[in-house]
Parts: structure tokens; C-alpha cells; sequence
């Protein structure tokens, strides 16, 4: 008995993506959705980091610093003071596997709190709660990511610039683009012309 929940725990420990899996997703789902890999692949990079098991959220300072207690050696969580409005903080948590990542998404989502996850920083408005169990999926992932996407584009009668930021604000006017305008430095950093 003791053999085998050492076993599973091994297994839970172990599952994880490669560099490999995480670029076939990205370009499995550009193809299947008609969008530029290059774009898809500068949103995870802005949103993520590549870090699939990626969960983030906006509270207040306490929260924030209540919630970096909680880090260990399993899931590390930085907190940091959010650029668009300074009373609110941005608290990103990387659970070293799925399965830490879907028991916190599920913690998190219980007690009432919107939150992005995986590698395209998916929003839980555009995912069911019983989705939790396959968001962290990189494919799974991505492919919520260009329904937005794509709805964007329609929304925002398909002009690029106002669809990259409507990905990260929604179809509500910023009346700016700042989330453009990174989106633009990092995809011009990674694709020199």
C-alpha cells in the first residue's frame, strides 16, 4: 500500500509539458483557428511565460501579502502592485504541477475570485467551473484562447490592434491600448523584421 500512493505521488509530480508539447499546441491551434503562430506565440509569452500551470488574479495589498505566505516549495507565488490602477495587485502563483494548479484554481474560483490560468491566461469567464480539470491543458487552453480571439476579432470588426487588446480587457473601450502596446514590443523583439 505504501509503494503505491508513493507511486502516484510520483506520477502526480511528474506529469508534466515539454518546450515541445507547448510549441505544438501553439501551432496546432493557430492552424485550426487561422491565426498567425507568431501572434499566439507573443500572447503566451506576455501571459504566461510559457508556464502552463500559470494562475493569476487581482485582490488588494492584504490579500496579496496574505496570499505570498503561502508559497512552498511546491508552488511559488510572487504578489506585485498592478501597473493600470495601484490599489490593486497582481498575485501570480506557479504550482510546480496540474494537479497543485486545478486543486488552487478550484480554491480560488470557490471563494469568489475571477482569475486567469494556463499558458494564454484564459479568464474564468470564458470557462465552466467543470472545465477546471482540463484548462491547464495546453491545446485545451489555447483553444479557449482563440475563441476569444476570434471573438474579438469579429467584435472589433477584425482590426488587429484593438483585437490584441480586447483579448486582455474584453470588448469594453480602454481608451487606450496598453496591453497593444506591449504586445507589440514583445512580438517585435521576437520577430525582427
Amino acid at each position: 500500500m505504501r509503494k503505491l500512493l508513493i507511486l502516484g505521488l510520483l506520477t502526480i509530480a511528474a506529469h508534466a509539458y515539454t518546450q515541445r508539447d507547448i510549441a505544438n499546441a501553439i501551432n496546432t491551434v493557430a492552424l485550426e483557428n487561422n491565426i498567425s503562430p507568431k501572434i499566439l506565440y507573443t500572447i503566451v509569452r506576455i501571459e504566461s511565460n510559457f508556464k502552463p500551470f500559470a494562475i493569476a488574479f487581482l485582490t488588494n495589498k492584504e490579500n496579496a501579502q496574505y496570499f505570498k505566505t503561502l508559497q512552498s516549495p511546491n508552488v511559488k507565488i510572487s504578489i506585485s502592485n498592478y501597473s493600470l490602477n495601484r490599489a490593486k495587485w497582481v498575485v501570480s502563483i506557479h504550482p510546480t504541477n496540474e494537479y497543485y494548479a486545478k486543486e488552487i484554481a478550484k480554491l480560488l474560483l470557490r471563494d469568489g475570485f475571477s482569475i486567469d490560468v494556463g499558458l494564454g491566461q484564459l479568464n474564468a469567464v470564458n470557462f465552466r467551473p467543470d472545465e477546471i480539470d482540463y484548462v491547464f491543458n495546453p491545446l485545451y487552453n489555447l483553444r479557449k484562447c482563440a475563441k476569444v480571439l476570434r471573438t474579438c476579432y469579429e467584435g472589433k470588426n477584425r482590426d488587429l490592434e484593438k483585437t490584441i487588446e480586447c483579448y486582455n480587457y474584453g470588448m469594453r473601450d480602454r481608451g487606450s491600448n496598453p496591453y497593444y502596446r506591449r504586445f507589440y514590443e514583445h512580438y517585435m523583439k521576437e520577430f525582427p523584421r
